[in-house]
């Protein structure tokens, strides 16, 4: 066995590693390990640094090893606001290559992403070097963090993902205002968006997060499913987004079983035994990424069972386009933890559940979307999603579906559907031609109808792109 001490070891937890340790130690750990690991790069960030990945137990980039389960592991997508979960992998890859837990490479080959926005590790920040919020932006894909991180989904399309978060206790213009901290430990979410095909969200909402809860819960750290951010007493409780903005969603549109940790970060300016707590925070974040791949190889075989059935599912099925949260029953209610930011004293406050999901706004795919204007703004759209299109030589006439919307400013209103056309339209030469397949059938309406909650035209930039009374440069095939 070869012990090799992390960044974080060797400077004794006094400081976070910085980006150039955290690439310099994949290094090490790959030629330590030999064939058993690649360390690869994913691109580079804003501010020019090197995106660094690791690649563990693989013998074909291309193609996934009979009877093994390919598993991608994110940390650190808000930077050094969020420092523990890059230490905790750096710990858990060496442990599975050089350690005790080599186990795990008999059934997992594994893609590790200990630093996903360095940039903001080493400005001591949870944006990326544009002041962007990475884990906002898989919709646009405007950064070059988020787009490596999709692409390498992509790339080596992983059965099953885990992005690791840690969620500030203290909220001090919201909650803590009001006197009063969150009392959460590990807490753990799937992939919502109502788009993702029926038997991956059952699978994972009814057996594999449960199951993630109890088995943390079994090693002495407290557990719940993620409840979204509490700003208010008064408030309801929700769980987590419902778009494709996020990583974890985007991430389960593109195929994988893909799961949200979050573990709790105490104030900076507290005393702490360790440099802001980082020693007790890398504690909690492995023991939950321990939990994490051993309920994965668990339920190795019904994971691929159910990617099987949504594989399966019919080209034509509808889905939703949107989904929202509401209180059922009408009178509903969820008791939290929650500390007295004065004294410290643990109290329980109870909420309205909002945690019911209502899907809605159903679509049937279509063979394909035409686009007429805006063609190299949206040619490069596509790009960075790596969704195929044409680019039309010629003049056509196709049978079309065209929406006419209330247009302006303000996107939540620009998106108001007035009316479907259904007629045969013109579309010029020049015009893109896209035709959704696979996994892309679904992706493509949720970014270009603009119902969808998770559409381009849900931001500023592209809602004014939509005419008054005039229906919409994109239509689909009748």
């Amino acid at each position: 066995m070869v012990h090799l001490p992390t960044p974080l070891e060797m400077q004794a937890s006094a400081r976070y590693s910085d980006s150039a340790q955290v690439g310099g130690y994949l290094r090490a750990l790959a030629a330590a390990a030999g064939e058993l690991a690649t360390a690869v790069s994913l691109g580079r960030s804003a501010g020019g640094r090197d995106l660094p990945a690791l690649l563990c137990g693989f013998a074909d980039a291309g193609r996934v090893a009979p009877g093994k389960l390919r598993v991608m592991l994110v940390g650190s997508i808000h930077g050094a606001s969020e420092a523990a979960g890059c230490e905790a992998l750096l710990g858990l890859a060496r442990d599975a290559l050089l350690g005790d837990r080599r186990d795990w490479l008999d059934t997992f080959e594994l893609v590790i992403v200990p630093n996903a926005n360095p940039d903001g590790r080493d400005s001591d920040s949870w944006r990326n070097g544009n002041a962007a919020n990475i884990n906002r932006d898989f919709v646009l894909l405007e950064q070059p963090e988020s787009q490596a991180l999709d692409a390498a989904v992509r790339r080596w399309a992983p059965a099953v993902v885990l992005d690791a978060h840690e969620q500030a206790v203290l909220k001090r213009k919201t909650l803590g205002a009001a006197g009063y901290l969150t009392a959460f430990e590990a807490q753990f979410d799937v992939a919502s968006l109502p788009a993702i095909p029926e038997p991956l969200r059952q699978f994972a909402s009814a057996t594999l997060l449960p199951q993630l809860i109890a088995d943390t819960q079994a090693r002495g750290l407290p557990a719940q499913r993620y409840i979204g951010e509490i700003k208010s007493l008064a408030q309801p409780v929700t769980h987590g987004d419902l778009t494709a903005r996020t990583f974890r969603n985007k991430a389960g549109l593109r195929g994988a079983l893909a799961v949200l940790l979050e573990t709790p970060m105490e104030p900076k300016a507290g005393q702490y035994a360790t440099f802001r707590d980082i020693g007790s925070r890398v504690e909690k974040q492995r023991l939950c990424m321990e939990v994490f791949l051993d309920c994965v190889r668990d339920h190795a075989s019904a994971i691929a069972a159910a990617q099987a059935l949504a594989a399966q599912e019919p080209d034509d099925r509808e889905f939703p386009l949107n989904a929202r949260y509401w209180r059922d029953p009408a009178d509903a209610t969820l008791t939290l933890p929650l500390r007295e930011r004065a004294n410290g004293m643990r109290i329980e406050a109870t909420f309205a559940d909002h945690r019911a999901v209502a899907a809605h706004d159903l679509l049937r795919p279509t063979a394909g979307y035409y686009i007429t204007d805006h063609t190299e703004r949206f040619a490069a759209l596509l790009t960075r999603h790596g969704l195929a299109f044409e680019t039309l030589a010629e003049p056509i006439e196709r049978a079309v579906i065209s929406g006419v919307y209330a247009g302006g400013d303000e996107p939540a209103t620009a998106c108001v559907l007035r009316e479907e056309r259904h007629h045969i339209h013109a579309i010029p030469a020049g015009a893109l031609r896209v035709a959704p397949s696979g996994r892309d059938r679904r992706l493509l309406p949720l970014l270009l109808d603009p119902r969808s909650a998770s559409s381009v035209f849900r931001y500023a930039a592209y809602a004014r792109l939509l005419v008054p009374g005039e229906a919409s440069f994109i239509a689909r095939a009748a």
